[in-house]
């Protein structure tokens, strides 16, 4: 396989641009001083900061947006729904990405019971949402925000508008190729700082980030390149329908397919873990709560309670247990997610 044709085939794929790339390359000097001052044998840290993307409030799904919305854009939208939690990153990368194409916008939002605050409702993501022009759905907990979404769509048939309806977390095939754009330009910026990652931690959500990045991966193995384990941390747990590693490879062999990259996708370099999700989704724990406090306070650099604290939890757990030597280089991907912090405030007073 030509990893050189490959990245042409990625750069020739539709795409409307909405970030402003690269995103920042940083080292976590300060954590690994932290980490160290333990007695740890701590490898060199790295961050890829796509929660500095220009849209909203940043994040990562502006990547996957890009693609996404091509498709929209070719198939006639003039109306975008999604859905998520309340506290979605998701959602509100949408509501931004539609406010700067000029398209309206719909959200279908499931409550989160018990609430994750008094305010979870008003404050956070969803006060973005709003915020930036999206109407905004309430769904109450346990209901089919799925099928509410489903239903509005027909609805915005029937009054000759042309919806689009975009999957929990743009995760689809065209979304996967975003991921797997920022999966060659982290290696170019590793690189240009003198390194190959030795390993690349990532959050697993509706996966496809994952996907893209296992694609990537895959890929430069069998083109002979090196291997770059995939250090994956489920943050959904139960609470989704599908568990995590049906859903990275279903979203990673999509994305394949659509390369036309020859065999498929294997999981070889995919190193899952489902301990760190704690009580559920978007629910706190101590261990997510010292990861996000221990970079911040090293780093100056925040992370978010519902999905990178706890793969950043997952991380250090990994640090800790001597999974990496100190000559060894990993990248961790911050993909974002800073305004639900806001909605879970009482856990970090």
């Amino acid at each position: 396989m030509d990893i050189m044709e490959l990245r042409t085939r990625l750069e020739e794929a539709p795409r409307i641009p909405l970030g402003v790339w690269p995103t920042p390359f940083m080292p976590m000097d300060g954590l690994r001083a932290r980490l160290s001052a333990e007695g740890i044998e701590c490898p060199r840290l790295w961050i890829k900061r796509e929660d500095m993307t220009p849209l909203g409030a940043g994040g990562n799904k502006i990547r996957k947006l890009e693609h996404v919305l091509a498709k929209a854009r070719a198939e006639g939208a003039d109306v975008l729904l999604n859905t998520g939690e309340v506290q979605s990153n998701q959602v509100v990368q949408t509501a931004a990405s539609a406010a700067h194409l000029g398209i309206p916008c719909e959200l279908f939002l499931g409550r989160t019971d018990p609430p994750l605050s008094e305010d979870d409702q008003e404050t956070g993501n969803i006060l973005l949402c709003r915020i930036l022009g999206a109407q905004v759905h309430l769904v109450p907990p346990g209901a089919d925000r799925g099928a509410a979404m489903c239903r509005r769509a027909e609805e915005l048939k029937a009054e000759g508008r042309h919806p689009y309806i975009i999957p929990r977390g743009s995760s689809t095939a065209e979304g996967a190729l975003g991921s797997l754009r920022c999966f060659f330009e982290l290696l170019d910026q590793a690189q240009a700082s003198g390194f190959t990652p030795d390993a690349i931690a990532v959050t697993v959500g509706s996966s496809g980030t994952t996907a893209g990045f296992l694609a990537g991966a895959h890929a430069l193995a069998l083109s002979g390149g090196p291997d770059i384990p995939l250090y994956a941390f489920d943050t959904f747990g139960t609470d989704y329908p599908v568990q995590a590693r049906e859903r990275i490879m279903a979203h990673a062999e999509e994305c394949w397919a659509s390369l036309a990259l020859p065999g498929i996708c294997g999981e070889r370099l995919l190193r899952l873990s489902y301990d760190f999700v704690g009580p559920g989704y978007s629910r706190p724990y101590p261990g997510m709560i010292e990861a996000v406090r221990l970079v911040a306070q090293s780093e100056g650099i925040v992370l978010d309670p519902n999905y990178t604290g706890k793969s950043m939890a997952g991380l250090l757990d990994a640090i800790r247990k001597g999974a990496f030597t100190a000559d060894q280089h990993v990248v961790y991907l911050h993909t974002g997610g800073l305004p639900a912090l806001f909605a879970m405030r009482r856990h970090f007073a």
